[in-house]
C-alpha cells in the first residue's frame, strides 16, 4: 500500500508540475524540487515504503517483530493522512502568484545580502547571477502569459517586477561598486548583448543595469500586449510611472533618465504600429510623470515638453492622427502647472508650444481635412491656455498666443470658437482610458475667452476700416 501511495503521488506531481512548467517556465520544476517541504514529504513516503519491504521480508512464523510492525503501520497511516494536505500544498505552491512572490522574496534577500558588504566579489557574482535568473524567470512568465492571453498573471508578473525594482531602489545606495560592474554574465545576457560598448558604458556609469534589465522585460511584454491585451499595456505604463515617481522622490536622475527613455520608446513603438489609441494612453501616463517631475526638476520637465512636441509631429508626418491634438492638450496642462509653480522656463515652454502647429500640406488633398482637424485641435489647446492666462491677469502672455494665431483666417478662428461652444460636457462621449473631452473648457475660462476672440474681431474691423480708407 505504501509504495502505491508513493507511485500515485509521483504520478500526480509529475503531471501538474509539467503542466505548470510548460505554461509558465521550466524553472518552475527547479523551484518545486528545491522546496524543502516537498523533499521531506517525499522522503517520508520513500522511508515508509522501504520499511514496509523490510518488515515483509523478515516476518516468519517464528519471528514476529511487533515494534517494526507498529512502526510500519504508523508510517503507512501518516503517509495516507498526508496525501490530501500535501496535494493541497502542491496546488497552492504551483499557483503563479505564490511562486512568483517566492522568487521575488529570494531576489530581494540576495540583494540585501550583498548590501551588507560582507561578501567577496566571487560571492557577489553568484548572487547577481541568481538575481538575473529570477528576473528572467518572472519576465518569461509574463511573456508566456501575455501570448496565451492570461491577463491576470501577466499583469501580476509585471507588478512584481515593478515592486522588485522599488524595493531595490531602497537599498541601491548601500550596494558595493562591484555589483554595478559589467561582467561576462551581463554582456552575454540576451537583453544586453545587442548594446554597443558606449551604451554598456553608460549603463555602468549610471549604475542602472538592474533597471534596464527589468524595463527590457516589460518592454517585450508591452510590445506583445499592444496587439491583444491593451489593458496590460496600460498597466505597464502605470508601473513605469510608479518607478519614475520613486526616482523623483529619491532624486535619482539616472533612473529618471531611463524612465524618460522608455516612455519615448513606447511612443515610438505606438507610432510605428499606427496605433493612436496606445499612443494617447502613453501620453496620459507620460504627462502625469511630467507633472511630478516639474515640481522637483523643472529642467527635466522642459525636456518632456520637447519630446511631446517631437513625437506629436512625427506622428503627424506618418499620418497617425489624433496624437497631435492630444499632445497639445497635455502640453497645455504642463504649461499651466509651470505657471502655477512659477518655473523660470515657462516662457520657453510657451514658445515650444506655439511651434506645435504646422501648416497644412495642400499638395495632398486626401489628407487636408484630417490635417485641418489636427491643426484646429492644436489651436484649441493654445486658445485654452490663453483663457488660463487671462483668468490669471496675464493678458501679455495671452497676447503672445493671439499674435501667433493671427496667421489663421478669421473663418478658422470662428470654427475654433464654435467647437468650444459645442463641447460643453467634460466627459468624453466614447469609452476611453482618459474619459475626458480634450475640447472641453470650463465656464470660467469660456467667459475669459470672449475677450480673447474679441481681439480677432477688432483686428478684422481695423483691417477692413483701413481698406475702406485706402479706397
Amino acid at each position: 500500500m505504501t509504495p502505491a501511495i508513493l507511485a500515485i503521488t509521483i504520478t500526480v506531481i509529475a503531471i501538474i508540475v509539467e503542466l505548470a512548467s510548460t505554461k509558465y517556465s521550466p524553472k518552475v520544476m527547479d523551484l518545486f524540487v528545491n522546496d524543502p517541504l516537498n523533499f521531506w514529504v517525499m522522503a517520508l513516503f520513500v522511508v515508509a515504503s522501504v520499511n514496509s519491504i523490510w518488515v515483509a521480508h523478515i516476518l516468519t512464523e517464528s519471528f514476529f517483530p511487533m515494534i517494526s510492525i507498529l512502526i510500519n503501520a504508523f508510517l503507512a497511516c501518516i503517509s495516507l493522512l498526508l496525501v490530501i494536505p500535501y496535494f493541497n500544498h502542491v496546488f497552492t505552491f504551483l499557483h503563479p502568484h505564490n511562486f512568483i512572490n517566492y522568487v521575488e522574496d529570494k531576489t530581494i534577500a540576495d540583494i540585501e545580502n550583498i548590501a551588507q558588504g560582507k561578501q567577496t566579489e566571487k560571492k557577489i557574482d553568484i548572487l547577481k547571477k541568481r538575481a538575473l535568473d529570477n528576473i528572467e524567470f518572472i519576465g518569461d512568465i509574463a511573456i508566456n502569459s501575455v501570448i496565451q492571453g492570461d491577463r491576470a498573471v501577466t499583469q501580476f508578473s509585471c507588478d512584481v517586477l515593478t515592486d522588485m525594482l522599488l524595493s531595490y531602489s531602497e537599498i541601491k545606495a548601500k550596494l558595493p561598486e562591484h555589483f554595478f560592474d559589467f561582467s561576462k554574465l551581463e554582456k552575454e545576457d540576451p537583453d544586453f548583448i545587442d548594446f554597443s560598448s558606449f551604451v554598456l558604458g553608460t549603463i555602468k556609469d549610471r549604475r542602472i543595469w538592474m533597471e534596464r534589465k527589468i524595463f527590457r522585460m516589460m518592454e517585450v511584454v508591452f510590445s506583445i500586449a499592444c496587439d491583444n491585451l491593451k489593458t496590460v499595456a496600460s498597466g505597464i505604463l502605470l508601473n513605469t510611472g510608479k518607478i519614475g515617481k520613486r526616482a523623483i522622490e529619491r532624486n535619482d536622475k539616472d533612473v529618471i533618465f531611463t524612465v524618460i527613455q522608455y516612455f519615448n520608446t513606447f511612443i515610438r513603438f505606438a507610432i510605428n504600429k499606427n496605433d493612436p489609441k496606445t499612443a494617447i494612453s502613453i501620453l496620459e501616463h507620460y504627462r502625469n510623470f511630467g507633472v511630478l517631475l516639474m515640481e522637483k526638476m523643472p529642467a527635466e520637465a522642459e525636456r518632456i515638453v520637447f519630446y511631446f512636441k517631437y513625437y506629436a509631429l512625427e506622428a503627424q508626418k506618418r499620418q497617425v492622427y489624433f496624437i497631435l491634438e492630444t499632445a497639445a492638450c497635455d502640453i497645455c496642462r504642463l504649461i499651466e502647472i509651470a505657471y502655477t509653480l512659477q518655473i523660470p522656463s515657462q516662457q520657453a515652454l510657451l514658445e515650444q508650444f506655439l511651434k506645435l502647429d504646422q501648416p497644412i500640406d495642400e499638395s495632398d488633398e486626401g489628407t487636408i481635412s484630417q490635417q485641418e482637424k489636427s491643426l484646429i485641435g492644436v489651436r484649441i489647446a493654445q486658445t485654452k491656455l490663453a483663457g488660463f492666462y487671462i483668468i490669471n491677469g496675464r493678458d501679455d502672455l495671452a497676447r503672445i498666443i493671439y499674435t501667433d494665431m493671427l496667421v489663421e483666417p478669421l473663418k478658422r478662428i470662428h470654427q475654433i470658437q464654435e467647437i468650444i461652444e459645442l463641447n460643453k460636457n467634460e466627459d468624453f462621449y466614447e469609452i476611453s482610458g482618459r474619459g475626458v473631452n480634450i475640447y472641453y473648457i470650463t465656464s470660467e475660462r469660456r467667459k475669459a475667452l470672449e475677450k480673447f476672440f474679441l481681439w480677432f474681431e477688432e483686428k478684422q474691423q481695423t483691417a477692413e476700416a483701413k481698406i475702406s480708407e485706402e479706397k
